[in-house]
């Protein structure tokens, strides 16, 4: 049993320190420069709607995309542009039919992986988002 509460703290300390604690919404509010991470064109085309509202809503914000398929490249040129653009945020664009509550491709790892915040934003097909 303590040794149950101890991983649960330490799964909390870390959530706290990555900045997770509070949902998307408190990053994307604290967020000045941020990584969109996008897949395909779909998801490309998403992001750059998304990222114009962004704009029109928040002119201050800073935005970096990085387009590739997903994969280990992406995954290590997304630590790259970290270390390179210092980015408050990352965000993964996904397809609206990826799951929400689970951990998987890219997002996970991402999300387990690094020391900033990591959220999603999800396009629905060729359409909006």
């Amino acid at each position: 049993m303590i040794g149950l509460v101890a991983v649960a703290l330490a799964v909390l300390a870390a959530d706290v320190a990555r900045g997770d604690v509070g949902g998307g919404r408190h990053t994307m509010e604290r967020a000045r420069r941020m990584l969109v991470v996008t897949t395909d064109d779909v998801t490309r085309a998403g992001a750059e709607r998304w990222i114009d509202q962004q704009r029109t809503e928040h002119p201050e914000l800073q935005f970096f995309v990085l387009a590739d398929a997903e994969g280990q490249e992406l995954y290590m040129a997304v630590q790259d542009a970290i270390e390179r653009e210092r980015p408050d945020a990352v965000v993964v664009t996904r397809r609206s039919e990826e799951s929400r509550s689970a951990l998987t491709g890219l997002y996970g790892r991402l999300k387990e992986d690094l020391r900033v915040p990591v959220d999603a934003i999800y396009i629905a097909g060729e359409g909006g988002t």
